[in-house]
């Protein structure tokens, strides 16, 4: 299920059915009732006033490898100072903004490009990936992530990122704040998930890493909507069949037709498309020269000096080296810039 409506499905019918019982907070304090029910109120408002994108596949892949264009590869030792300065520079809409896609689907991609290795049973363990941006405020952009962890059950976000923004109303990377969401962790150990300091540490710092990491799709999104290429294509659908539609104004749910209304799937255009399909042909020709014993590609030498160990100096000019670039590489393909 789209985790969006899982969501918004799961805490509607709390509202409407459910009257959950006080439960031992993370500082020790009681979590009352009411404040849980102001949690999931707040949630589904927060869902029903955002935009709704979803990703397919093609789209998070290939906005994830624009990020890495920026950022580099794991393996690569660029500064962070690179993707937050991107990050900065991209108008992101001053609203509420819902970015879902498949994680499981993502890492597959990821594997297939050769950045990391994932085992299957790791890869099971992913589903849908939400993100929920709060860019209304002129002071700060706060940011949470809700994990599906099966098709009917999802996680919801223990910690909001709040970014502060500098003068020019930009994201100041050098001034976060990690707000804990006490009616999540307390639910969370209801449920034995945290028993201890250590594990609550523990998941924690992981869902702070998750957050870090793939929050910059969000960006590389509407860095590429404001292009003026055929990048991304958007179509607007409704959220609900017409007869699901129906059928919830028949038994009076109307926090389903309220909060689900529609949302925007994207998918590559051909731009993108030109651009993967380049990344894949490098992608082969590049693990072909690695285990093969060719050449390198052709390229100049500069004029310099060679001394043997006899004392003889012979001056080499400057000379072309190597073989021809294969016909067949693509050229590359550049994604969007901040200037288009």
């Amino acid at each position: 299920m789209i985790l969006y409506k899982m969501i918004a499905l799961k805490f509607g019918h709390f509202l409407d059915k459910e009257n959950p019982g006080n439960m031992p907070g993370p500082d020790g304090q009681l979590v009352l009732s009411e404040e849980i029910r102001q949690h999931w109120q707040s949630v589904l408002g927060d869902i029903s006033s955002a935009r709704i994108y979803l990703l397919d596949y093609n789209a998070a892949n290939y906005l994830d490898s624009l990020r890495l264009d920026v950022q580099g590869m794991p393996w690569e030792d660029r500064p962070e100072s690179c993707i937050q300065g991107y990050v900065r520079d991209v108008d992101f809409p001053p609203d509420l903004v819902w970015i879902e896609y498949d994680d499981r689907k993502l890492w597959e991609d990821r594997v297939g490009r050769g950045i990391t290795t994932q085992s299957e049973g790791e890869l099971s363990s992913r589903h849908q990936r939400g993100f929920l941006f709060d860019n209304r405020s002129p002071d700060k952009l706060s940011v949470r992530l809700f994990c599906a962890v099966t098709d009917n059950l999802f996680s919801d976000a223990p910690l909001v990122l709040e970014i502060s923004k500098a003068q020019d109303g930009r994201p100041d990377f050098d001034n976060v704040i990690w707000k804990p969401q006490r009616t999540v962790i307390a639910g969370l150990m209801r449920l034995g998930i945290l028993t201890s300091e250590a594990s609550a540490r523990e998941l924690l710092d992981e869902h702070k890493g998750h957050v870090s990491y793939e929050m910059v799709i969000g960006f590389m999104l509407f860095a590429a909507l404001a292009t003026r290429e055929d990048d991304l294509l958007s179509q607007k659908v409704a959220s609900l069949s017409t007869s699901q539609a129906k059928t919830a104004r028949k038994f009076g749910k109307t926090w389903m037709t309220e909060t689900l209304k529609s949302h925007v799937t994207i998918r590559i255009g051909p731009a993108a498309e030109r651009h993967l399909s380049e990344q894949k042909a490098r992608l082969r020709f590049e693990e072909a020269q690695a285990v093969s014993r060719a050449t390198p590609i052709e390229h100049w030498v500069a004029e310099h000096e060679r001394r043997y160990s006899n004392g003889k100096v012979v001056r080499v000019r400057a000379h072309k080296r190597g073989q021809s670039a294969d016909r067949d590489l693509p050229t590359r393909v550049v994604g969007p810039s901040m200037q288009g």
